[in-house]
């Protein structure tokens, strides 16, 4: 990092008024902080970030400086070399206003070798991961999550002592063995059903007995959860935007179900339920409006699927369910371990790349009727892009998805993205035709979203990078879009106009000031649905609209640190 790269970062500390996510402060006037350490291990366990010893965050990010740069980048070194597996990071001394300051760039360590922790105390106790602007220590579930993610678990061809052959539905079985027949070839004709069943892991020897696997039992049994109780799905639905806020007649739920049986009964009846609570609208499709569904049935298929399938069954998991929250503004499917492998949450929905814990319940799948058909999942690694292109086709916003180590969620928004408004704005730009991807991108970026050419494609279905690419600077030479960045870190966001709003304040906003006031130029927003649709912490978002207030862009319409309470925009007079 050179002085340049290092003035801009201190100035959007000062801005922001504290750490975060990617960046830690320390004064280290007396030396090395004995917690240095934790902070290394967080980020090297998340996303990588910055440490900037020097600086005294308490007094607004004064540059204090460090005595002896040179001992301290040798100690910095050291601690390093202590964690497990090692830490490469880059450190380096500049001098800034007239002082020394030691810089450290700690890049994320490899998911198949996390965590980093510090070896002398290991794995358990000597673990971090960065929240916010401070280090968390993993819980003992995170730390096992991460360690099985090192090997391929095995968890779901383990055996189901308790349960016998009798307890799989004969009717499901016989399906599935007259698919394998037909598409596998010789190899399954030439064996009776019990062999077959035990070579596609459906069944495994336990003793002198054969049973059921756990993914046998999970896709064929006619009652898995008498096995594994907590093995099921639960479904809420709510009445307001936050759980525990009652309805209008006092109400918690609007619905409260748990629901058991094999993964394509569960799948089949929770989306029954959900129908059942949700409402159809009217959608933009060319010139013509049709009535769906909020969410279309595609997409909550490949949803419930995904959970389901690549959950984590551990034996420290098995208490925990998969959970389907149903709000007013969105829905939330949320389900026991991160993700899996060298998957990332950046390339859900742009390669083809897949990796799951549970390979043999996968494979099974693959080849199990789901009821009108189809096989309940293909197993190409296609299943997120159709559900972003199934998305989009319904003019909807894509998902968020969310990957907490422990917990993998995703967030469907409850909105029409490409509703009359946005239409009527897209045509006011008066732009050559646009393609739907293209459409898609500018009314994100007109809601306040900052693109990469990896969230384009993310937030569009788009496959190819080079596509997305030509489409990006094809908007870029319109005039509609302004570009930054140099290659790699290119990012892209509407042009707006310079002329502030009536009566606001002409200073100038940080960006996640301009931000949080495009979501609260929608409607007015709680602070809680403000990190979601931005995307910022809870402590960037208190910040912005602090200053936001200051300068009577924005106000509070109800009782300070009321549930209901929501920001919204000062209107003009």
């Amino acid at each position: 990092m050179d002085e340049r790269s290092f003035s801009e970062l201190l100035a959007g500390l000062r801005a922001h008024g504290a750490d975060h996510f990617t960046c830690e402060v320390k004064r280290a006037k007396g030396g090395i902080p004995a917690t240095l350490w934790e902070s290394i291990s967080a980020f090297s366990n998340a996303a990588g970030g910055d440490i900037v010893l020097g600086v005294d965050e308490k007094s607004g990010f004064v540059v204090t400086g460090v005595d002896d740069p040179a001992a301290m980048e040798a100690q910095v070194g050291a601690i390093c070399a202590e964690l497990e597996p090692p830490v490469r990071a880059e450190i380096s001394t500049i001098r800034f206003e007239g002082k020394a300051v030691v810089l450290c760039v700690i890049p994320p360590i490899p998911r198949d070798q996390r965590p980093c922790h510090r070896r002398s105390i290991g794995p358990h106790a000597g673990s971090r991961i960065r929240v916010a602007d401070g280090d968390r220590r993993l819980t003992d579930y995170e730390v096992a999550v991460l360690l099985a993610n090192r090997s391929e678990p095995r968890y779901d061809v383990a055996p189901v002592p308790a349960a016998a052959v009798d307890d799989l539905d004969s009717d499901l079985l016989a399906a599935f063995l007259r698919r394998i027949r037909d598409t596998k070839g010789d190899i399954f004709r030439r064996v009776d059903d019990h062999r077959a069943l035990v070579m596609l892991n459906v069944l495994t020897r336990d003793g002198e007995r054969l049973v059921p696997t756990l993914a046998g039992l999970l896709v064929f049994g006619l009652y898995p959860q008498s096995f594994e109780p907590q093995l099921d799905l639960t479904v809420v639905a709510y009445p307001a935007t936050e759980a525990g806020v009652l309805g209008k007649f006092g109400e918690r739920f609007i619905e409260n179900r748990s629901i058991d049986g094999p993964v394509p009964l569960m799948v089949a009846e929770c989306i029954r339920v959900l129908k059942r609570n949700m409402r159809r609208r009217s959608i933009v499709s060319g010139i013509f409006r049709v009535d769906e569904w909020e969410y279309p049935e595609e997409v909550l298929r490949e949803a419930l699927v995904n959970a389901l399938v690549h959950r984590d069954y551990s034996e420290s998991a098995r208490g925990m369910q998969v959970q389907v929250e149903m709000y007013p503004d969105r829905l939330v499917i949320r389900n026991p371990g991160g993700l899996y492998g060298p998957v990332e949450v950046g390339s859900l929905g742009t390669s083809t790349v897949t990796s799951s814990r549970n390979r043999s319940l996968l494979k099974i799948l693959e080849d199990t009727p789901y009821g009108d058909g189809q096989m309940v999942c293909e197993n190409r690694g296609t299943g997120i892009a159709r559900m972003l292109v199934a998305l989009g086709e319904a003019g909807m916003e894509p998902p968020r998805f969310t990957d907490e180590i422990s917990s993998f969620t995703v967030e469907f928004p409850n909105h029409t993205l490409l509703d009359e408004d946005a239409l009527a704005w897209l045509t006011s730009l008066d732009l050559p035709p646009l393609t739907r991807s293209q459409m898609t991108a500018l009314v994100l970026m007109r809601n306040g979203a900052i693109l990469t050419n990896s969230s384009y494609r993310t937030s569009t279905g788009v496959r190819d990078s080079r596509t997305a690419t030509r489409e990006l600077k094809e908007l870029v030479d319109a005039g509609v879009v302004e570009q930054a960045g140099t290659r790699g870190s290119t990012t892209y966001q509407v042009v707006r106009p310079e002329v502030p709003p009536t009566g606001a304040s002409h200073e100038r906003l940080s960006p996640n000031e301009h931000q949080v006031l495009a979501a609260l130029r929608i409607e007015p927003t709680s602070r809680a649905a403000l990190e979601r649709a931005t995307g910022l912490s809870k402590d960037q978002v208190q910040h912005a609209l602090q200053g936001l207030r200051q300068r009577e862009l924005v106000t509070l319409l109800g009782k300070p640190r009321s549930r209901t309470a929501l920001w919204s925009v000062v209107q003009p007079g």
